[in-house]
């Protein structure tokens, strides 16, 4: 690929000498600034023990491959080995080098300002090739502090008023990929999920108008899967280079194609809703209509902002895990059938007082408990708490950190939440586990699926959790109500359990797995709605 490109590049520069001396300049530019910085960092990073570096007998590509497939047992390593750190070691990523810490060090650092998630995010993107290439990771346009805005200060408080539009979308979709066939038949879990999600994520974020959109859909399901084709086609070149080549790769031109697509279907409705101008009073949180597009105008005030990249920044954030995390509880219900009924029945109950509302999804406590303790037993990621050092920072344990070096803590190695509790196996799948903890006031503001905390670090803690987390969890409870209620399931190959593919940090419920489904019969649908 690499020679191929240098032949049609060289063609091109042959006859621009000028064009070829100022790219020429710029690439030494580039690659000095790169090198020195990067032997800066090393040099002040020295102190932490490497965990896969080069060797003798290895060399830095094989210490990166190692990285993608067995980064789960780097962290092991890390934290097990005698000569190795207790508070914190190094890991060496298909990228860059990542300073792991202790579990003891969240509350430290969990909401000082000099740890930054933002710069990270900006930081992926320059990574990546710059914004230019990858424009979610701008922080002035996709990803960025108003986008939380727009989660934290909208989304959230209108949960209560977008629930039967949920549940609406759910029915509708629902009946299209599982159908209402009372005979047993097979479906692709995962890829009939997503499907599901993007309707009713789409409901939500963009209203009626493209929720149901082909074009529109199949663009947010894979966008995030195009533009990692994208970064990943750009890493096979050195990260000085990317800036430069990123227009000749087919993979980085995909990203762009999409979001060109975007624009033209997003371009409409905005102009349709007149969701333009900023709103002089952004702390308010009555929302003034029910979708994205308007929240981010009145959330906006005066920040810049491309409506159609925050659009797909919110793809790229929630639809894979969202997919993920409702995937693996189906996964976890398969493997422990006797919660089915259990779960059955509370949410039969509690709809029948309360109704498909806010209030209701609240009231489910055991699948509530049974949703945390699928994602403890499988976070979406091995390292938690991604940030950004803004400047030098030495912890209170001695551990020293130079400005610019990225850090993370384990999510799966953090202590079991009820580790004081001897009758429980912290290594065994306990979906009573959270539900035991009702009314106990030491883990009570703990024990919810959206909760936080130094034992539970599935949605990060502090001032950058997760801020999409109270909608991806009430968005998967409507579609757990909607699967427990209509449909009997269970695995096609029941002694052949789905694993969890390991790739770089990322955990991912594996794919492709059949259910064999079947509509229950004599079932009051009208539960399901207001």
């Amino acid at each position: 690929m690499v020679g191929e490109f240098a032949d049609r590049f060289s063609q091109q520069l042959s006859t621009r000498p000028v064009l070829v001396k100022s790219i020429l300049t710029f690439v030494l530019l580039s690659l000095v600034s790169f090198l020195g910085s990067k032997i800066r960092l090393h040099y002040r990073l020295r102190h932490l023990p490497l965990i896969n570096g080069k060797g003798l007998f290895r060399s830095a590509q094989k210490a990166k491959q190692i990285f993608r497939v067995n980064a789960r047992d780097l962290l092991k390593d890390g934290f097990t080995k005698p000569h190795k750190s207790a508070t914190a070691f190094r890991v060496e990523t298909d990228d860059l080098q990542v300073v792991i810490l202790s579990p003891e060090s969240v509350n430290e650092i969990r909401n000082d300002s000099r740890f930054s998630f933002t710069d990270l995010i900006a930081e992926v993107g320059q990574l990546s090739g710059g914004p230019d290439i990858h424009p979610n990771f701008n922080p002035h346009e996709g990803l960025n502090d108003m986008a939380k805005d727009v989660l934290q200060k909208r989304l959230t408080p209108s949960l209560g008023l977008v629930t039967e539009d949920i549940s609406e979308e759910a029915t509708l979709a629902f009946k299209d990929h599982w159908t209402d066939n009372t005979e047993w038949h097979a479906l692709d879990a995962k890829a009939t999920l997503v499907e599901i999600i993007a309707r009713l994520s789409s409901r939500v974020f963009l209203g009626h108008e493209l929720c149901r959109n082909s074009a529109w859909l199949r663009i947010t399901i894979d966008y995030t899967m195009t533009v990692f084709r994208g970064i990943m086609a750009l890493k096979r070149w050195p990260s000085f280079l990317r800036s430069v080549v990123w227009r000749f790769v087919p993979e980085v031109r995909n990203v762009n194609e999409q979001i060109d697509e975007a624009v033209r279907l997003i371009t409409p409705i905005i102009k349709k809703k007149g969701a333009k101008g900023n709103s002089s009073s952004p702390e308010t949180t009555k929302p003034a209509r029910l979708d994205v597009i308007q929240w981010a105008s009145e959330v906006a005030n005066g920040r810049r902002y491309d409506p159609t990249l925050l659009q797909l920044g919110f793809s790229m954030a929630s639809m894979h895990n969202t997919t993920d995390l409702a995937t693996q509880v189906l996964y976890d219900l398969c493997a422990h059938p006797e919660y089915i009924e259990p779960l059955r029945k509370e949410v039969k109950t509690v709809l029948e007082q309360e109704g498909m509302t806010k209030a209701g999804l609240a009231r489910l406590k055991l699948m509530d408990s049974f949703m945390k303790e699928s994602q403890r037993i499988k976070p979406s990621e091995l390292l938690g708490m991604r940030r950004v050092l803004l400047e030098d920072v030495t912890l209170s344990n001695g551990v020293f950190l130079p400005r610019g070096v990225q850090i993370g803590i384990p999510t799966t190695m953090t202590t079991s939440p009820d580790a004081d509790d001897s009758t429980s196996d912290p290594a065994a799948f306990d979906g009573y586990r959270f539900l035991k903890m009702v009314g106990n006031p030491q883990k009570e503001k703990t024990r919810h699926f959206v909760s936080t905390s130094p034992d539970h670090l599935g949605f990060g803690h502090g001032k950058h959790a997760c801020p999409g987390r109270f909608f991806a969890a009430h968005e998967v409870k409507t579609i757990l109500c909607h699967v427990l209620m209509k449909y009997d399931f269970k695995l096609v190959k029941p002694d052949s359990r789905p694993t969890v593919l390991d790739m770089g940090w990322a955990l991912i419920a594996e794919p492709g797995i059949q259910l064999m489904v079947k509509r229950r019969e004599g079932v009051d649908e009208g539960l399901l709605h207001n």
